[in-house]
């Protein structure tokens, strides 16, 4: 039903930098630079942090002293030395996003996803030691579909290194969102049995089981599974995640929302064998393709992250996982993604099984 692989080097529960608790905030003209909810008062400009319907203002291209768009030279006598807010509890109802966002106001040249927007989102880590200190190297994402249990691309977690999954994440390059991330371990790596790891990969899902159970919050929530029988051509679907980004070829610091159009199998195809000049090249049963619809695409370090198809009643579904493709961006070659539809009985039962094995631990 799943393949061992237990981790079981790493015991201690992760922290990181992203910890969010504001012991010893950095001078700066006049005051301290804290995260912009920790300032009420505003600036020591006395400019205001609000902006529509009282949401805290983040302007992306902004220039800061404090070298962060998130956080703000806020007088000394505003400051509030405090762990971050709580974020508000949230049941296990898949699929239901923020459309709007928490808690920030973003601007910005470039779009990207709101705060919350898509809470499913999984940054996914490869965990090393340098004197005695841990370090975390983004290498992909996933999704939540389980408070134990993220898929994502199989190519993503490669033994003998350790993971780690990051959840409620946003900016990956920041300490200062208002609700702390949960980073926790990953103890297994739940390979499909199929999967071939070729050029191009085949049957590239996994399931990462974590050491943990993560608390579904506001900014935290799992998305829906497909069920076998759901198609996804010619419908317009979103992805997200923290790789490549097209438009600045740079590593995207603000979670990325890229639409994409589902594809049909045979024009896509058709695309590969006229761009790689290759006619004898067949798209894999377990793939499906998408081309992004704005100048956007996934690129490198954007695999395992997920692809939501959102349904009639305005909640999300899991159609695709970031595989390969042939170059970012591109627009005569869609995206190669796993065809989610065709695991769903796998990733139920293996779930299932899992849960029974372990069920008096």
């Amino acid at each position: 039903m799943y393949l061992p692989g237990v981790i079981g080097l790493l015991c201690l529960v992760l922290h990181h930098a992203k910890a969010n608790v504001i012991m010893s905030p950095e001078p700066c003209n006049g005051g301290y630079c804290v995260p912009k909810h920790l300032c009420p008062t505003g600036s020591v400009e006395g400019g205001t942090i609000s902006g529509q319907n009282d949401l805290i203002t983040l302007q992306v291209d902004e220039e800061s002293e404090c070298g962060d768009f998130m956080k703000i030279c806020c007088d000394g006598s505003s400051v509030t030395t405090a762990a971050n807010d709580a974020a508000p509890k949230a049941d296990d109802t898949c699929g239901i996003s923020n459309p709007a966002g928490l808690v920030y106001n973003l601007e910005s040249n470039l779009t990207y996803a709101k705060y919350a927007e898509f809470p499913w989102t999984v940054a996914i880590f490869r965990i090393s030691f340098s004197s005695k200190d841990i370090v975390l190297t983004h290498v992909g994402g996933g999704t939540l579909i389980h408070p134990k249990f993220v898929v994502t691309a199989a190519h993503i977690l490669k033994k003998p290194h350790r993971y780690s999954a990051r959840f409620g994440e946003w900016n990956i390059k920041s300490d200062a969102e208002i609700y702390a991330a949960q980073e926790i371990g990953i103890e297994e790596n739940i390979l499909h049995p199929s999967f071939r790891d070729l050029c191009t990969p085949e049957n590239n899902i996994a399931l990462a089981v974590l050491k943990r159970s993560v608390l579904y919050t506001a900014h935290i929530r799992p998305l829906c599974l497909p069920t076998p029988q759901d198609v996804f051509e010619g419908q317009r679907c979103i992805a997200t995640g923290w790789g490549k980004d097209v438009r600045t070829q740079l590593p995207a610091p603000i979670m990325k929302r890229i639409e994409l159009d589902v594809v049909p199998r045979a024009s896509c195809q058709t695309s590969y064998q006229i761009a790689d000049s290759d006619s004898s090249f067949r798209l894999h049963r377990s793939e499906l393709c998408a081309g992004a619809a704005d100048l956007q695409d996934t690129c490198d370090k954007d695999g395992g992250t997920p692809m939501a198809c959102p349904k009639e009643d305005g909640s999300y579904v899991l159609a695709g996982i970031t595989s390969w493709g042939l170059d970012c961006g591109k627009p005569d070659a869609p995206g190669v993604y796993v065809d989610v539809a065709k695991f769903a009985c796998w990733i139920n039962d293996t779930i299932e099984g899992y849960e029974e094995l372990h069920a008096e631990e």
